[in-house]
Order: C-alpha cells, then sequence, then structure tokens
C-alpha cells in the first residue's frame, strides 16, 4: 500500500463523514422548517381572528340608579367598531321603559365605540325584578347582530 492510496482513503473517509454530517443537517432543517410553516400559519389565524374582532361591535344596556328615585337605562357600544342601524326591541311585558322614550331615540344610525345613549327608566313598587331586552345592530362587516340582555333592579 503506497502514500497516495492512505491519502485516497482518507479523503473517502473525510469525504463519507462531509456527507452524513449534510445528510443530518438537512433533515434537522427540514424539522425546523415545518416548525416555521406551522408557526407562520398560526400567526396568519391570529391576525384574521384579530382582524375579525377590528369589526365587531358589542352593545349591551345596563339599569343604573341616579338618585333615590330616577333611573337610567343605558345602551352602550364597547366593542371596537362602530355599530350600525341600532334597535332597542322591548317585549309587551317591559314596565321598566317607556316606548315612546325608546321610540324617540332608537333605532340610532350608528353608535361608535365607547359611545352610550340613555333613557328614561320608570321604576316603582310594581315594576319586575328583571326584563329582558333585545339589542340589534350591524357590524361594519355586514353581519347583524343581536344581543339579549337581562336588566335587573
Amino acid at each position: 500500500m503506497e502514500l497516495s492510496d492512505v491519502i485516497a482513503g482518507f479523503a473517502l473517509l473525510v469525504s463519507a463523514s462531509a456527507l452524513i454530517v449534510t445528510l443530518r443537517s438537512f433533515k434537522s432543517q427540514s424539522r425546523l422548517t415545518d416548525r416555521e410553516i406551522e408557526l407562520v400559519r398560526i400567526q396568519i389565524q391570529q391576525a384574521q381572528g384579530e382582524a375579525k374582532r377590528e369589526k365587531t361591535a358589542s352593545v349591551s344596556a345596563r339599569l343604573n340608579r341616579i338618585d333615590r328615585t330616577n333611573w337610567r337605562l343605558r345602551v352602550f357600544n364597547t366593542g371596537p367598531a362602530t355599530a350600525r342601524n341600532v334597535r332597542l326591541l322591548l317585549d309587551d311585558q317591559n314596565q321598566i321603559v317607556a316606548e315612546n322614550f325608546a321610540n324617540d331615540k332608537f333605532p340610532m344610525s350608528k353608535l361608535e365605540k365607547g359611545q352610550s345613549v340613555d333613557l328614561a327608566a320608570m321604576v316603582h313598587m310594581q315594576t319586575p325584578p328583571k326584563e329582558w331586552l333585545r339589542i340589534t345592530w350591524e357590524d361594519p362587516s355586514g353581519e347583524v347582530k343581536e344581543n339579549r340582555v337581562e336588566i335587573t333592579i
């Protein structure tokens, strides 16, 4: 065996080890790429969910006591978007809000983020302890939303 054979054998070993290291590196990089793809997928889903939340309004109502005898029903928007065509729907058993008070202010063309509307409420001894109100509105996305609110005294 000559020196050139030893050098060739050594070169073959170095090449084989380099090939093995390269294959392991490709396999590791493949796993990393799969994780990156999954991470990008999750980020896209989060961005889409956030964009959808930005286009939603959240309209609700609460009964507030002003003083001993005066009460107000406050209808408010806590969502990040403007609610359009806001309607307050009262049922036949409603005794808290006079229908003419509600008809004076509703339907509202828009209720912006953080905006509220107060209605005079009539609370007396015969007023039931709780009533249900329905509020409907349209989001900027075009969906018609509804919230059924239980008003308690």
